[in-house]
């Protein structure tokens, strides 16, 4: 949820500190960083020990930060709850640790079943820009953040708790639902092994990319909405033409990738997301705004089960945790540089519009990498 609506608030905290939109930026960034470097210890950790423990953790840093950001008054405290209680928690609470939990129970069908679990993410984006609008509407922006907080406690404690399974094994089955014990998926890999892979460093410029746009437009798109004259609902309804899209994609990425495999999926999300960027930064209208959202949203309908699927290919079930935590610090250099300077040419030509230019580059020079990925099933 924290993706989608805190570009809605970025005005607000740039406005309440006095500072321009790149220094709020910058927290986001912060964030970012801490989740990198925590990236590699915590798989390490879904491997070994109770990915559920580890979500409850994530969990509570992530309500406290909603509450902690309703009562900041300076912009270090911005930064400081970015990093502890984002960083660390929306890492553990979020989809590495979801990605892990489905790679374990899911083997056959895997590319479907990260798109189907994945697509908890877009209906979050589909809903809550225009709820978080109306709250702030009747609540005050600050006070908004104590009730999204409040939200995510009372619907996300109970259901954890209640519902969530370290692996088919605690409840005396094997991944996919089946009785009989399943072949072993791959080999338990050293650091050095998954580094010295060209297939994992092929995935981190290719998905690093693909999170650089997303990152942009999640955090920018809104307020690029409301510059061409759009309200605040209708800047929101494009935001939910986006989810709705991606939301739509991902079944049918999913499964694409089990029957064509990992390459075609991925060439299909680059393209759709240089063509929703492109629309976005020529749009002048409502409906190039949505058009370009909406084409946006099938091409990052894929980005984290394409993901998931590409790692436990290369490393195998065993490793994924591992790996799936460096490739998290690897594309670190990539993902701090979208966003401030799409925050940067905002506020040195008052658009976001060349940003968004530039990142169809960077998305024609990531073409090449799936060349080098591995383009099997998982466990292969």
């Amino acid at each position: 949820m924290f993706t989608y609506v805190r570009g809605i608030y970025l005005p607000h905290f740039a406005e309440a500190f006095g500072l321009t939109r790149f220094d709020i930026t910058i927290g986001f960034t912060i964030e970012g960083i801490v989740a990198a470097a925590f990236a590699p210890l915590l798989g390490w950790a879904l491997d070994r020990y109770s990915p559920k423990r580890i979500l409850i953790a994530g969990l509570s840093l992530v309500v406290l930060g909603y509450f902690l950001l309703s009562v900041i008054v300076n912009v270090w405290q911005f930064y400081a709850v970015m990093a502890i209680c984002f960083g660390l928690g929306i890492t553990s609470l979020g989809s590495f640790t979801v990605q892990r939990l489905t790679v374990s129970w899911f083997d056959k069908r895997r590319g479907l079943a990260l798109s189907l679990v994945i697509l908890g993410a877009s209906m979050s984006g589909m809903v809550m820009p225009t709820v978080t609008v109306w709250l702030q509407e009747q609540l005050g922006w600050q006070n908004s953040l104590v009730a999204l907080g409040s939200l995510i406690a009372v619907v996300l404690f109970p259901l954890t708790m209640a519902l969530l399974k370290d692996s088919p094994e605690s409840i005396g089955v094997q991944p996919d639902g089946t009785l009989e014990p399943s072949p072993v998926t791959g080999l338990v890999l050293t650091t050095r092994e998954i580094l010295t892979r060209v297939s994992f460093w092929s995935i981190v410029f290719v998905f690093g990319a693909i999170l650089c746009v997303f990152t942009t437009v999640t955090m920018h798109g809104f307020s690029h909405a409301k510059d061409l004259g759009l309200t605040d609902y209708q800047a929101a309804g494009g935001i939910f033409a986006m989810s709705l899209c991606a939301a739509l994609g991902k079944p049918v990425v999913g499964v694409l990738t089990d029957y064509v495999g990992v390459r075609p999926s991925i060439w299909f999300s680059l393209v759709m997301l240089s063509i929703g960027l492109w629309l976005l930064a020529e749009a002048d209208a409502i409906i190039g705004v949505v058009i370009g959202f909406g084409a946006f949203g099938l091409g990052y309908a894929g980005m984290l089960p394409l993901r998931s699927y590409a790692i436990a290919a290369t490393v195998g079930q065993r490793s994924f945790g591992l790996a799936n935590g460096w490739i998290n610090l690897a594309i670190l250099p990539l993902t701090l540089s979208a966003s401030p300077m799409a925050a940067f040419v905002y506020d040195f030509t008052g658009s976001y519009a060349l940003a968004f230019q530039l990142l169809v580059g960077l998305m024609a020079l990531a073409a090449v990498g799936p060349l080098f990925i591995v383009n099997r099933q998982p466990g292969g």
